[in-house]
């Protein structure tokens, strides 16, 4: 007798679990954006590593998805382990249309809290606007040099 009920009760506490099923709605975590990226490591004499992220954007209209693509890519080549985290970045905007401004998530939270250095590759005509936004150190117009600047820089400490 105490197995059977022991057994129903069993079988009633299983059903309440089982019958009442929650209702999920489905979402995609993509972006609806036309910007691309492209992304790729320096390693400077003394091993440091420079991230080199490049985006491409065609319009000259700026969206949500864009802005949160920009934020999403950069922050997430910050913190990937290659096997260690990069030491700096490059970020090339040279291609992207749209005028951007420090409103712009583009730098990734990480390198400023670290204080890690960092170049903004913008093309040469809108360089005094961007200048106007953000670090003037920061920006440069060709992408070898902002890298040669940041190879200087890192391993002028070691030696």
């Amino acid at each position: 007798m105490l197995y059977a009920k022991c057994a129903i009760l069993h079988v009633r506490f299983f059903m309440c679990f089982t019958i009442m099923a929650y209702r999920q709605q489905r979402v995609t975590l993509d972006l609806d954006t036309d910007v691309t990226h492209q992304c790729g490591l320096h390693y400077t004499r003394d091993q440091h590593l420079i991230g080199i992220i490049e985006f491409d954007k065609p319009s000259y209209v700026l969206q949500w998805g864009d802005l949160e693509y920009f934020r999403r890519r950069t922050e997430e080549f910050s913190v990937m382990p290659f096997p260690d985290c990069i030491n700096a970045m490059v970020i090339d905007i040279r291609n992207v249309s749209a005028f951007l401004d420090n409103e712009v998530p583009i730098i990734p939270w990480r390198l400023l809290e670290e204080e890690c250095p960092i170049r903004l590759v913008v093309p040469q005509d809108r360089l005094e606007y961007y200048a106007g936004f953000f670090e003037p150190t920061w920006l440069s117009t060709d992408l070898e040099s902002a890298i040669q600047e940041i190879r200087e820089f890192m391993d002028m400490f070691v030696h």
